[in-house]
């Protein structure tokens, strides 16, 4: 009869309750705990009421940005262990802790459900085990096996780690007790015999070899092991050594390796997105489609179009994409078209000969010859003249250009990245930017989300320019007010992350007592009226616009030299699968 759904309710919560390790359910973005089971309250000294009031950051002072960092691993990986983090007591004791965590979803909000163990305890009975028991250790070093020892009368006296892997028990409950219930009969005959040889060669080191035989795990499952018998003199004590192997594992560890074969390619680009992203803080959906959308885009070299508000990074974005890209180790050219003067953009970009103007007295090469094979980001696109887009269009489309004054056609291989703040559509349309290069810069274009679309990381970002800037500073701040963050949570943020680390160094500054407390370095509840502000649409609308645009004037045909696939510059596969994603279907 299966139980209902009150009785399933029911038995998890006698878990909770119940359970030997102590079970907090958090909200890392919140800083807060959630739940609490009664092991949780008591091991670190609170009362139920006391520890759910109490701030994450108070549990790990010291530790908040490696919290935070495990909890952003959990959110992104489903689960994460640890045990690298202390809890501090409410008496002020620190506790070593083993945390292993999941996530969990709480009315829509993804949240970290966490077991943790208190090791300070296990860790000095296992330095006394290992003092005590010196003979133990060169057995448990010398295999990564089950290894069980029985005395003359069958019973056990070691259970390593492995075995308890193996038999699915731990070992206090076979220690002291007949192998017996663990093996079949024909198992048990040989443990008898070997017993019999054994004491006949008045227990001379050699061993045994068995295969085939049949072991039972804890919960009565039946599985095939091979195992190598071995008797063991210490003093007047005999011991009978076993070394077992579950057959079954090593068909497992070839299907594991086969897997994480063809997993190769995407693990190693995972391991590039951590070094790629370290200065990518943020677990909020919308950061979580924006690195998706690097780690997608970077392994090619089509160019990126990077859209969004003053303050949001779209520099750390153009950086992250480049040292997730295969020209990793070629140099990276960033060009702020704002900051030149209309004389000057020529001259920087393609680079001048001896004599081309006055003041010209020596050939220089430009960014586009200094960025060959490497990456040429061109940030506030926008504000590109009319004459240098053309220019601009004949290398994207040719890979040549010509220094001024000079007659020489130059090839270079660069992957260009640009950024605006700027409409650009609006700006094609009101004969600011040409139509021809908006197509060409706009390949793959990614919105970088301002900070009000991503509230729920404003507690990580600050949690990690307060340690940023604890450390450059020379100043310890431990503790962040919940008065602090609920103020920064309030604020709107017009000039997005910038503005918050900004507000943040100058809290750092103005910090005692190793705390950040509310003060007059908070910005202001109103923030000055945003100039000129225009609202970024999110990537997928911009993107299913730019494609529909684009099928339209080719009259829907996708593949093809006169395609919509060779407009924007992709394959035709990759746009019918950008089709099929966003929901685009050819009208009747």
């Amino acid at each position: 009869m299966q139980p209902t759904i009150h009785e399933s309710a029911e038995r998890y919560r006698q878990i909770f309750t119940y359970s030997n390790d102590a079970i907090f359910v958090i909200d890392p973005a919140q800083n807060r705990i959630i739940e609490a089971n009664p092991r949780a309250c008591a091991m670190l000294g609170y009362s139920h009421e006391e520890l759910l009031a109490t701030p994450i950051s108070n549990v790990h002072p010291n530790e908040m940005p490696r919290m935070l960092a495990f909890a952003t691993t959990v959110l992104s990986d489903g689960h994460g262990w640890t045990d690298e983090l202390n809890c501090l007591t409410k008496n002020g004791e620190f506790l070593p802790a083993e945390i292993s965590a999941s996530v969990v979803h709480i009315e829509g909000q993804s949240c970290v459900i966490a077991m943790v163990r208190d090791v300070a305890e296990r860790r000095r009975m296992g330095a006394a085990l290992q003092e005590s028991q010196a003979w133990l250790s060169r057995i448990l070093d010398s295999a990564m096996d089950a290894i069980i020892a029985l005395d003359t009368q069958g019973c056990v006296t070691l259970f390593n780690h492995a075995a308890e892997g193996v038999f699915r028990c731990s070992a206090a409950t076979v220690l002291g007790l007949p192998l017996a219930r663990l093996v079949s009969e024909r198992f048990q005959q040989l443990l008898e015999l070997s017993m019999q040889e054994f004491a006949r060669s008045d227990w001379k080191q050699h061993y045994m070899w068995a295969e085939g035989l049949t072991a039972f795990r804890a919960d009565g499952e039946a599985f095939p092991v091979d195992t190598s018998l071995s008797p063991f003199k210490l003093g007047e004590k005999r011991y009978l050594t076993l070394i077992l192997r579950d057959a079954t594992i090593r068909q497992r560890a070839e299907q594991k390796l086969e897997q994480l074969q063809q997993e190769n390619a995407r693990l190693q680009a995972v391991v590039h997105s951590e070094l790629g992203f370290t200065e990518m803080i943020g677990a909020s959906p919308a950061m979580r489609r924006l690195l998706d959308d690097l780690e997608q885009v970077a392994a090619t070299d089509a160019t990126v179009l990077i859209l969004g508000e003053t303050g949001t990074g779209k520099e750390l974005i153009a950086r992250s994409v480049h040292q997730l890209s295969r020209r990793q180790d070629q140099v990276m050219i960033t060009v702020n078209c704002a900051a030149l003067s209309a004389g000057l953009f020529e001259s920087e970009l393609f680079g001048h000969e001896k004599g081309a103007f006055t003041g010209a007295i020596a050939r220089k090469p430009g960014r586009f010859e200094l960025a060959n094979r490497g990456t040429l980001f061109l940030d506030e696109i926008g504000e590109l003249p009319m004459d240098l887009q053309a220019k601009l269009l004949r290398v994207l489309q040719e890979g040549e250009f010509e220094r001024v004054g000079g007659a020489t056609v130059h090839k270079v291989d660069v992957r260009l990245i640009a950024a605006t703040n700027r409409d650009l559509r609006r700006a094609v349309v009101e004969g600011a930017f040409r139509e021809d290069l908006y197509y060409r810069l706009c390949v793959f274009p990614i919105a970088a989300p301002p900070l009000r679309e991503r509230q729920g990381d404003i507690p990580l970002l600050t949690h990690y320019f307060v340690a940023k800037y604890s450390k450059k500073i020379g100043r310890t701040v431990e503790t962040i007010s919940p008065q602090v963050l609920d103020a920064l949570a309030a604020y709107a943020w017009p000039g997005n992350v910038r503005e918050l680390e900004h507000v943040i160094e100058r809290g750092v500054i103005l910090s005692r007592a190793g705390r950040l407390d509310p003060g007059n370095w908070l910005p202001r509840a109103n923030p000055l009226p945003q100039v000129h502000q225009r609202e970024i649409k999110t990537l997928d609308t911009y993107e299913r616009e730019h494609i529909l645009e684009a099928l339209q004037l080719t009259d829907w045909k996708v593949s093809g030299p006169q395609g919509a696939a060779k407009l924007l510059g992709i394959k035709p596969t990759t746009l019918n699968a950008r089709m099929s994603k966003l929901g685009i279907v050819r009208p009747r």
